[in-house]
């Protein structure tokens, strides 16, 4: 994490430079949406999307506001803005079971991927394949629209299981 802390200041100023690469335009395209939902260009927002697209997450609250020691913003504003960023489709907000609301930047609503989560350690993998828009089709044939799914895994990782041995 003190890594991210470090890098934050550069990278915005390279990310506000245009044909700098994918990052740089899921930054710019995520400001677009943000410019049409009424949102205004702050430094803290620029900070905690900066962070979101560059560290695949999901990242919880308090692991965000501990990467960004810097954002001018209490636990309740930092909320608004990812609740903000969710409402609007930039996040993604995941629940692992254990009460904790965790986020992760989304760049097209319409793709996503599932996590397997260690249940000794907690760590999270991302499962990229999806092969549920199969059963979509069945739940929009009994008549439902802007079908969404959420399926997350549960286990024990490769390195816990070692450390079972």
């Amino acid at each position: 994490m003190k890594q991210i802390k470090n890098k934050i200041s550069h990278k915005i100023k390279s990310l506000k430079n245009p044909g700098m690469g994918t990052e740089s335009s899921a930054y710019e395209e995520a400001w677009i949406v943000l410019k049409k939902a009424g949102l205004k260009r702050t430094p803290n927002r620029e900070n905690l999307l900066l962070f979101l697209i560059e560290n695949h997450g999901p990242f919880s609250k308090d692991e965000i506001m501990k990467a960004l020691p810097k954002l001018n913003m209490d636990g309740v504003t930092l909320y608004r803005n990812l609740a903000h960023f969710e409402e609007i489709g930039l996040l993604r907000r995941s629940e692992f079971g254990d009460g904790v609301s965790r986020y992760e930047f989304q760049a097209h609503p319409d793709e996503h991927h599932h996590h397997v989560v260690c249940t000794k350690c907690r760590r999270v993998d991302n499962v990229d394949h999806c092969d549920l828009p199969k059963l979509e089709l069945i739940v929009k044939r009994l008549g439902y629209s802007k079908i969404r799914h959420s399926l997350e895994f549960y286990g024990v990782c490769e390195d816990c299981t070692k450390k079972l041995v």
